[in-house]
């Protein structure tokens, strides 16, 4: 049944069709009867947004990218539309050229460690400033920069590694102008200086990053190459984005502007154009070209969490690794539960549990940093 008829129910604007359709869905079982009682006892609430008329409507107008509701409720198992803060939201999907400053949520402390090619570790805090000969951090983002002089030290290729915990983001700058962003949880290893004549090169160990990559006209014709265990991408100066978390089955490589050569460990190769999306199987290598809303991708960097069609399993993990919680769901028709939906990344955890439990029929229980989410 069409949410919409719920909300059409509540308002008393049913027409003779509709109502029909929906005391047949009401009187179906008590779950339904709970479903919609949650609804209208919770339709003026701050955490239960569910005009969709009023509030897609002010997304895509801010939005060049337009984003479409799924309202569908089917039994037990609902594709709900969750809409947080859209007084926040104008311009979500619009720009293009990011700085490295504009990460969403900095209440949280920063987690964010430099390992040096020596092996020293440095904890990047914005109450103090790392500088040395060619790096400079102030507990935001991290910045290279390159000289002649520091080529002719580089013989050999030095590695440096980020890493972010949960609950922080960090950007940085390559010597070769190249920007990454790294989202909680992640690892990348770089090199602190790229020679010339060589390849430019660097791993995503593990977990979600965004490239702008300096072209290779403006690196004496050296491509720019993002390798990890399961995929190689190949790129001459574009804008994409790879998710390669280590609990995560699949590995998926978006494509927003230019074009890059993915090849996986069957040595099989793909070429992506904009607006498209690889999902590479980590336990079979195969290989999946799909098309997609690219900008909606890289949300995360501009400080929102961007759910569409996507379970309630998947959306605990994104939670995770941003609040630092554990989550359990032990009722796999929950784990299921699908959500659509562009939440803030400024919120509370309290308010977006809040608003999942006020969006549906479940409840939580928070024991210090572990939620168990039931019926």
């Amino acid at each position: 049944m069409e949410f919409i008829l719920i909300i059409k129910k509540i308002n008393n604007t049913l027409s003779e069709k509709e109502s029909l359709e929906f005391d047949q869905w009401y009187s179906e079982s008590k779950e339904h009867q709970k479903y919609f009682n949650n609804v209208k006892n919770n339709k003026d609430s701050k955490t239960y947004i569910f005009d969709s008329k009023k509030h897609w409507g002010a997304i895509e107008k801010s939005t060049k990218n337009k984003i479409k509701p799924l309202w569908k409720f089917y039994g037990a198992v609902a594709t709900i539309a969750l809409l947080l803060s859209i007084a926040n939201l104008s311009g979500l999907f619009e720009q293009k050229n990011i700085t490295p400053e504009i990460f969403g949520n900095k209440t949280i402390e920063s987690k964010t460690i430099l390992t040096l090619s020596n092996g020293k570790e440095v904890v990047l805090s914005t109450d103090k400033v790392f500088e040395n000969s060619n790096i400079k951090s102030n507990g935001k983002h991290l910045a290279y920069t390159y000289t002649e002089e520091n080529d002719s030290i580089h013989k050999e290729i030095e590695y440096n590694y980020l890493t972010t915990k949960r609950g922080c983001e960090f950007s940085l700058i390559l010597s070769d102008g190249t920007k990454v962003w790294l989202n909680s949880e992640s690892k990348i290893k770089y090199p602190v200086a790229f020679i010339k004549g060589k390849p430019r090169e660097v791993e995503l160990i593990y977990g979600e990053a965004y490239f702008e990559v300096s072209p290779s006209t403006k690196n004496n014709g050296a491509g720019f190459k993002v390798i990890n265990d399961f995929q190689k991408i190949s790129v001459l100066g574009t804008h994409f984005n790879v998710k390669a978390y280590q609990e995560d089955n699949v590995i998926t490589t978006t494509l927003l502007e230019g074009k890059v050569l993915l090849k996986n460990t069957r040595n099989e190769k793909i070429y992506l154009s904009p607006n498209q999306q690889v999902v590479l199987s980590k336990s079979t290598s195969k290989i999946k070209l799909q098309d997609v809303e690219a900008q909606e991708t890289i949300a995360w960097i501009r400080g929102y969490f961007n759910f569409n069609d996507i379970t309630l399993n998947e959306i605990t993990k994104v939670l995770s690794r941003w609040y630092d919680v554990d989550f359990l769901i032990e009722d796999k028709e929950v784990k299921e539960l699908k959500f659509n939906g562009v939440l803030s990344k400024k919120e509370e955890l309290g308010f977006i549990l809040k608003a999942i439990s006020n969006t549906s029929n479940l409840t939580y229980e928070k024991h210090n940093k572990k939620i168990k989410i039931k019926r």
